[in-house]
């Protein structure tokens, strides 16, 4: 069967929780965006009874379950716990009394049918204050919102974590809420899903077997990795002359095109212009995964701004760093999950 991609924003919010935007507003932006599939995941609120189309554009069900603990989205099932409503501030939240009571609530979710993604797990402003090993969770979103260093620091957690042979799925999610002054936060990330059809069953079945790769945005470019016909979320055999084929799409000026086999890097290319199509080929020679990243540095005068903007916005971040700028990583443009080599 011949499969397809689909583009979309696995993490958003409306006006049921702390969104601006009400369902139907959303979900024409998110048509205009150009995407194919979202799902809305109010905090602690089922604001969808059942996934379903509207239009082309596939609406599944999904909920960001928010704890003092940590976040989780549950996607394709209702949770089936109800919260309690503060009829003061409208919040609802969860009678979580303990880790425990956390847990349970989670282990709940996954009886039911349900989809369970880690949410931003290096989060300065709302981290996880469990053990992430003492649930089981499908995948992990180690790009939210517009990029930032913690989202770095959860790119490196989830490479540890595949380098230990752990075949842990990653997402990008928006986490929308609102846009903001010029900066586009709609489907930023983009997560494309390589799905046997368009259905909420297809979508959460390739996203949990690692058949996606996350953009910039929905435009932004793709990267398209195979080893023979074997793609993301794939296994094959580890032979003589086996090759990984990279294509990036838009690849733009300065961007750093990799390919890695495990913590190897296997390939590399750093675009000197705006390339439309490139594509390579790169040798594998280990067992273990081969992946590809898009990355790019900012110039020295928007690291400044950027250093800026995450003070202001994490507060715990250092002053002097808005001066030095100097701890900023190269950030992620585009990665794609591993195919796995046996």
């Amino acid at each position: 069967m011949k499969k397809i991609w689909l583009r979309g924003d696995p993490h958003l919010h409306t006006t049921n929780s702390d969104g601006v935007l009400e369902a139907r507003e959303l979900i024409d932006a998110c048509n205009k965006a150009g995407l194919d599939f979202i799902m809305i995941t109010d905090h602690n609120h089922n604001s969808l009874k059942e996934s379903y189309f509207d239009g082309d554009m596939l609406v599944i069900q999904g909920q960001e379950i928010t704890d003092y603990l940590g976040h989780v989205n549950v996607w394709g099932k209702k949770v089936p716990k109800e919260p309690l409503y503060n009829t003061k501030t409208g919040e609802a939240v969860y009678e979580i009394k303990d880790e425990d009571g956390y847990v349970a609530l989670l282990d709940s979710c996954r009886a039911a049918g349900a989809v369970i993604s880690l949410n931003h797990p290096f989060c300065t402003n709302c981290p996880y204050r469990i053990d992430i090993n003492r649930f089981d969770f499908d995948c992990v979103e180690i790009w939210n919102t517009v990029q930032h260093s913690d989202n770095m620091k959860c790119r490196d957690w989830w490479v540890g974590e595949l380098l230990k042979g752990r075949r842990l799925a990653a997402v990008g999610g928006s986490d929308f809420h609102r846009e903001y002054a010029f900066v586009p936060f709609l489907a930023c990330p983009t997560t494309h899903v390589l799905c046997e059809e368009k259905s909420e069953k297809a979508v959460l079945k390739a996203i949990k077997e690692g058949r996606s790769v996350i953009t910039n945005s929905p435009d932004s470019g793709m990267l398209y990795l195979t080893v023979g016909s074997a793609q993301v979320g794939d296994s094959v055999s580890l032979s003589a002359g086996c090759i990984a084929e990279i294509r990036a799409e838009k690849l733009r000026a300065k961007h750093t095109l990799r390919v890695y086999n495990n913590e190897k890097v296997i390939f590399e290319h750093k675009a000197a212009k705006f390339e439309k199509s490139f594509s390579a080929k790169a040798e594998i020679k280990e067992k273990g995964f081969v992946r590809a990243e898009i990355t790019y540095r900012f110039s020295p005068f928007n690291e400044k701004l950027f250093c800026l903007g995450e003070y202001l916005f994490f507060k715990s971040k250092k002053i002097e760093n808005i001066q030095k700028a100097k701890h900023l990583p190269d950030f992620i443009w585009a990665f794609t999950n591993p195919i796995w080599v046996e």
